[in-house]
């Protein structure tokens, strides 16, 4: 009797782990650009959009409580850097005010299936998302092709190469 509860409480482990690895996955790249913020304004309706699709492959990546708070002060600085001061000041106070990990699609850490918080991303999590990017429509695309290039060479390749490294160490 008492081997088999050691059997029933060691399938569940092994269930509740599986359960938990597999939803621990990472979706296709989407964007919504600026989500609920206009993508410029004036004459220029997409005059910051560029800096959105950018923050928002960090936010779909996802990582560190200080990797968000630099991904939001580069779109901080990127907004401001299109002549829209005020824009940049209010969009920088909405995604620190509401960019926390959760399951909204515009929360850190949004591409996983799962809430991760402020999880760091494995090498293999690093390489699903190198692949992903690689083959997404935005990579195809004329207008966002360039922003994915950045992204890849920029911030996923650096972060790949340390992750593959420390774990050479370990």
């Amino acid at each position: 009797m008492k081997a088999i509860t050691h059997l029933i409480i060691i399938a569940t482990l092994i269930i509740s782990f599986n359960v938990s690895a597999q939803s621990q996955e990472l979706k296709p790249f989407k964007s919504d650009f600026c989500s609920a913020w206009p993508e410029g304004q004036g004459t220029d309706p997409t005059q910051w959009a560029d800096c959105c699709f950018t923050h928002d492959l960090h936010y779909w990546l996802g990582g560190s409580q200080e990797e968000r708070k630099e991904a939001d002060k580069e779109l901080r600085s990127c907004v401001k850097l299109t002549g829209a001061s005020i824009a940049s000041f209010l969009m920088y106070l909405g995604v620190r005010l509401g960019g926390q990990p959760g399951d909204a699609n515009f929360a850190w850490s949004y591409g996983w299936t799962e809430n991760r918080g402020y999880e760091a991303v494995s090498a293999e999590g690093l390489e699903t998302a190198k692949t992903l990017l690689e083959s997404s429509e935005y990579n195809q695309n004329e207008a966002t092709k360039p922003l994915v290039a950045a992204f890849l060479e920029d911030v996923l390749t650096p972060k790949l190469e340390e992750a593959l490294n420390s774990s050479e160490i370990d």
